[in-house]
């Protein structure tokens, strides 16, 4: 099989594995509105982040889809450099599946404090204040070594 291709693929499941992820604790933890008790005012942020990862979507789509759509932007990385991509993407599932499970129904798919909710500090909360946060960069910026599109992975990181 063509290498191109084999991380054409590992980009779509990481894709696909993300989306997933993120719904399946978004059904399985979603607490109700009447469970806030206090709400982040977020203004425009939500907006803006919205309006940043469309490119980000539709370039990995186009990628996956027609790579040849996307040469432009193609980075000359070494076969193993976008191998360690794909070892960061898996580091940083593996540390959200730990935040998510430290959190339990702590969790929330929006900043809030929830009733009875409480401070945790055991699993990776020992060592990083936020590591849901910081899977995600993992995440997003293994797509610049996997898919060796610049344009790709600085939308993402963005």
């Amino acid at each position: 099989m063509e290498t191109e291709l084999i991380f054409r693929i590992l980009l779509l499941v990481l894709f696909v594995g993300f989306i997933a992820h993120r719904g399946y604790y978004t059904r399985k933890m979603g607490r109700p509105a009447e469970d806030t008790v206090k709400a982040r005012e977020e203004k425009s942020t939500p907006l803006i982040a919205n309006l940043l990862s469309l490119p980000a979507f539709l370039a990995t789509v186009i990628y996956i889809a027609y790579p040849k759509w996307m040469a432009w932007a193609t980075l000359p990385l070494p076969v193993g450099l976008r191998w360690t991509g794909v070892g960061l993407a898996l580091l940083g599932f593996l540390l959200l599946q730990w935040a998510h499970q430290a959190l339990g129904r702590n969790w929330s798919d929006t900043p809030r404090l929830l009733k009875e909710q409480s401070l945790i500090t055991s699993g990776p909360y020992r060592w990083v204040r936020h590591p849901i946060y910081t899977a995600f960069l993992l995440i997003m910026s293994a797509t610049l070594l996997i898919s060796a599109n610049w344009f790709i992975g600085l939308t993402w990181i963005g």
